[in-house]
């Protein structure tokens, strides 16, 4: 058994320091946004916390690593001296000088000890018979000595290979270290048991303090490596942890925002149906009196039968929009795209050149069906269309085009109008945020609503000055 024992660990005292405080103000932002979901600064959490446990994890294992890959290296070099003067102890038959120490130096036992202060790296040999007395060593004044209580010699004479490696400064420690103070490079004292030549023992000690340098230069390659890995596999793990959260906070981010928009959108839907039934019974008084006014005095001009197909109109949108608001998605519906954007496009067409806008379209052939009732998808086209006429001033364009790839219908609206300021776009499809005297702020809120439950996604990209693009892309069905 090998045993290596060390030096002590100096650490040195963390201290406080001002910028604690400024990672605390980074990690928790200040103000009304804290309490929000979105804004509980998990990513920024996890980066402070997370640095830490994955540093002190990284440093603990990268010392834990290196101390035992040198703990390791030292015990294999010991023990390989070991294997050594054992050899030379049989060959040299020194055994029975080592077990009777005092009788007449033979030789061969000068041969031996010749041999182990031959020994490369080697600064000293001492050996020591079974009493612990010094009956050889390399520097003569301690012949003969015992020296004050010695731990690694006792586990030695027990049997024991031990390696002990001293401070890096060289200060001694022990009686013995005479001559070895102060060296720059540290050096290790290997307690090397030896035996008969029947293997019986041990019948001495060999104590040889070595400065191996070119093994202590192997270690700490060793180390350094050992280190830089440890800290490559922590930046690693803690980039990946870090995209992973960040990843899953955007991801409570968007849930919280369409949580928030689907409650609004509920009141407002709720707020909606009672406005549609309200609605409906002054259209029928207007119909009603409309189709009276046709049988007691004739329609020649057809005033009346055109306000009778206006109200049917509006009824058949106030049904419509009810039902879709009730169950959702009509998947039996269909509407043909082209046709729906050809019918908002004369629609607004007019109002525009009214206003000095031009309206400029490109479709694309063969646009397909979407699965949404066309007054549904003409509603997400008329608030479009709508906030391009107000955004535009005279003399702007707005320009509205589709094609289709594949089974994706594309549509955009592209207006030159005043824009939208970067801080404004995550506000525009809040329901009941709007910069407009008489709007409600629902028209992209609903819009982008209905885009989403038709499988489709709508986008807006703006910048003051430089008008705003508005992208829908929506699945094409089977007619």
């Amino acid at each position: 058994m090998i045993q290596v024992r060390r030096g002590r660990l100096r650490l040195p005292l963390v201290t406080t320091s001002p910028w604690l405080g400024r990672l605390t103000a980074w990690i928790r932002p200040a103000g009304p946004a804290a309490g929000r979901i979105g804004s509980i600064a998990l990513t920024r959490w996890f980066a402070a916390v997370g640095a830490l446990a994955i540093g002190l994890f990284s440093l603990a294992m990268g010392w834990q690593v290196s101390s035992y890959l040198e703990r390791r290296m030292l015990e294999r070099d010991a023990a390989l001296s070991r294997d050594f003067v054992q050899s030379i102890v049989n060959i040299q038959q020194v055994s029975g000088y080592l077990a009777v120490p005092g009788t007449a130096t033979a030789p061969s036992v000068v041969e031996f000890f010749a041999h182990v202060v031959a020994m490369p790296d080697v600064l000293r040999a001492n050996v020591y018979a079974p009493d612990r007395r010094l009956v050889w060593s390399s520097r003569q004044e301690l012949i003969g000595q015992r020296f004050g209580a010695n731990d690694e010699l006792d586990e030695a004479l027990r049997g024991r290979v031990v390696v002990h490696r001293a401070d890096d400064d060289g200060r001694g420690t022990k009686d013995e270290h005479l001559g070895l103070a102060a060296r720059r490079t540290p050096y290790v004292e290997d307690y090397l048991p030896v035996y008969d030549a029947q293997g019986r023992g041990p019948i001495g000690v060999v104590e040889l303090y070595r400065q191996p340098v070119a093994l202590y230069q192997a270690i700490q390659e060793g180390q350094w490596r050992i280190r830089l890995g440890a800290l490559l596999g922590g930046l690693f793990l803690f980039a990946v942890l870090v995209w992973f959260v960040r990843h899953t906070e955007r991801a409570l981010q968007d849930r919280e925002r369409r949580l928030v928009e689907a409650e609004t959108l509920a009141v407002a839907g709720e707020l909606s149906a009672a406005v549609a039934h309200s609605i409906r019974n002054p259209l029928g008084s207007i119909r009603s009196g409309a189709e009276l006014q046709r049988e007691l005095h004739g329609d020649q001009q057809g005033v009346h039968a055109e306000t009778i197909q206006h109200v049917d109109r509006i009824e058949h949108l106030v049904r419509t929009l009810l039902a879709y608001a009730g169950d959702g998605q009509d998947r039996q519906a269909r509407a043909d795209l082209a046709e729906v954007l050809q019918s908002a496009a004369a629609r607004f067409a007019p109002d525009l050149r009214a206003n000095g806008r031009t309206l400029e379209t490109r479709m694309g052939a063969d646009l397909g069906q979407v699965g949404a009732a066309p007054v549904v998808m003409a509603q997400v086209l008329n608030s479009l269309l709508a906030n391009a006429l107000e955004a535009t001033a005279p003399g702007d364009r707005v320009r509205l085009s589709a094609c289709r790839d594949g089974r994706r219908a594309l549509i955009e609206l592209q207006d030159s109008g005043s824009g939208i300021a970067a801080e404004r776009l995550d506000d525009v499809f809040k329901p009941f945020f709007t910069t407009k005297p008489r709007g409600l702020g629902l028209g992209l809120p609903l819009a982008r609503r209905i885009v989403r439950r038709l499988g489709g996604e709508l986008r807006i990209e703006s910048s003051p000055g430089c008008g705003t693009r508005v992208a829908i892309e929506l699945p094409v069905v089977d007619p």
